[in-house]
């Protein structure tokens, strides 16, 4: 697990994101919880999106994620992945969950249905500091996990230690080697 900084600039931005989200209506809550909790969850993935993106950037490898800041105003998003790893053409999408006790990443089944990606970067924000990368799974190793309703509805699960080390990841992505 590598701990990546969260920058100011980053907590603006997402919370101008989410914002925009409550005040035009976008998305629809199927997750079954409160607004405010749907709300958060919207900031605290764009957050540990954008805290990617620097990681990435950070470490010199090649991506594009033009449209991370731009809301999707529909009520449904399902098939966008976050970043594209350019020399490869891999597709990633970095699933970011809130509090210590959550220990998988997951990925709703309508998502992964609609667009299985070829990598799924597991996160964990505890604070506003820093969040907690602790690696991926591949879109093919999930596909093998039965879905199971974690409260969220269907849903593709990994536990957060058993993911692939974020190491391996920047290594293949550093020498232009597929990932999945």
């Amino acid at each position: 697990m590598r701990l990546l900084p969260i920058i100011p600039e980053n907590i603006k931005l997402a919370e101008v994101f989410m914002q925009e989200y409550k005040d035009k209506n976008y998305g629809k809550n199927v997750l079954g919880v409160s607004d405010e909790e749907f709300y958060t969850f919207i900031f605290q993935g764009k957050l540990g999106e954008l805290v990617f993106r620097d990681f990435l950037s950070q470490e010199k490898i090649l991506h594009e994620c033009r449209d991370i800041l731009k809301p999707h105003p529909g009520k449904y998003k399902r098939e966008g992945s976050d970043f594209l790893l350019t020399i490869t053409g891999e597709l990633v999408d970095v699933k970011t969950i809130g509090n210590h006790y959550k220990t998988r990443l997951l990925v709703r089944e309508d998502q992964f249905k609609a667009k299985r990606h070829d990598v799924y970067v597991g996160q964990r924000l505890e604070n506003k500091k820093h969040v907690e990368c602790w690696g991926y799974v591949t879109g093919n190793e999930l596909a093998e996990v039965p879905c199971q309703d974690f409260g969220y509805g269907p849903c593709r699960h990994w536990f957060l230690k058993n993911l692939h080390p974020i190491e391996i990841f920047i290594q293949k992505a550093r020498e232009g080697k597929r990932i999945s």
